[in-house]
C-alpha cells in the first residue's frame, strides 16, 4: 500500500465508516458464568461447615507452598462423599441454565471430582486449567472479599502482540464473597492471588463431565 492509498483510508473509507456502520461479531467467546448468591444459602453453609470438620488439609508437595487442598491427589469427591446435596443442587440448576446460553443440549453431567482448598495468608493458587474437564467450577463458603480474586487469562494469547487488540487481553477477575458460584471452561488458564489478610478463604472446586455416547462427537 503506497502513502497515498494509506492516506486515502484514513479519510474517506473513514468518512464512510462514520456514516454507514457495520456490525461487529464477537467470535469465538469464552463463556463464564457466576452468581452472586446461591439459594439456600443457610443450609449449603451448614451441610459444608460439617464436612470441614472432618478435613485434614494439606498442601500438594509438588506445587510448594500454594495452598491447602483437602485432597491433594484429587482423585475424591468432597461434594458427593460428605453429601452435600443443598450444594450439589444449586450447582445442577446453575449448571442448566449455562449449559442453555451455550446451547448445549446433553445434561447427563456427573461432578466427576471435588475438593476444598484453604488460603491462609500468603497462599496463592499458580495459573491452571483443568485439562480435559467439560466445565469447571468454584463455591466460596467463607471469604473476606480482599482476601484473593480468581482470574482469568485470556486464551488467545497472540493477541498481547497486537497494537490494535491488545487492549482486550487484558486478565479479568471476579472478587469473591460468600455464595458466590462460578463456573467456567475447563480448558481455560485460571489463578487466584494471593491471601494479603490474616482471615482465611475456603472454597469448594468441582470438575462436571458430561458422559459420551458411541455416535456423540
Amino acid at each position: 500500500m503506497t502513502d497515498r492509498n494509506y492516506e486515502n483510508c484514513n479519510s474517506q473509507n473513514l468518512r464512510i465508516g462514520m456514516e454507514n456502520r457495520g456490525e461487529i461479531a464477537q467470535l469465538y467467546p469464552t463463556p463464564i458464568y457466576w452468581v452472586h448468591m446461591v439459594n439456600n444459602f443457610p443450609t449449603i453453609q451448614n451441610e459444608i461447615a460439617k464436612a470441614l470438620d472432618n478435613v485434614d488439609f494439606k498442601m500438594k508437595e509438588a506445587w510448594g507452598s500454594t495452598h491447602y487442598l483437602s485432597d491433594p491427589s484429587f482423585n475424591g469427591n468432597f461434594i458427593v462423599e460428605n453429601g452435600l446435596n443443598s450444594l450439589k443442587d444449586e450447582i445442577v440448576t446453575h449448571l442448566n441454565h449455562y449449559c442453555q446460553s451455550l446451547s448445549f443440549p446433553h445434561h447427563n453431567g456427573v461432578i466427576a471430582t471435588s475438593w476444598a482448598s484453604l488460603f491462609k495468608q500468603g497462599n496463592y493458587g499458580h495459573c491452571h486449567h483443568h485439562g480435559s474437564t467439560d466445565i469447571s467450577g468454584v463455591y466460596y463458603f467463607r471469604t473476606g472479599n480482599s482476601d484473593g480474586k480468581i482470574y482469568f487469562e485470556n486464551p488467545v494469547p497472540c493477541m498481547t502482540s497486537s497494537f490494535v487488540y491488545k487492549s482486550l487481553c487484558e486478565r479479568q477477575e471476579i472478587v469473591p464473597s460468600d455464595g458466590l458460584l462460578c463456573l467456567f471452561p475447563g480448558w481455560l488458564m485460571h489463578g487466584i492471588s494471593t491471601n494479603t489478610k490474616d482471615t482465611d478463604r475456603i472454597s469448594i472446586s468441582f470438575n462436571v463431565d458430561f458422559l459420551r455416547h458411541k455416535n456423540s462427537n
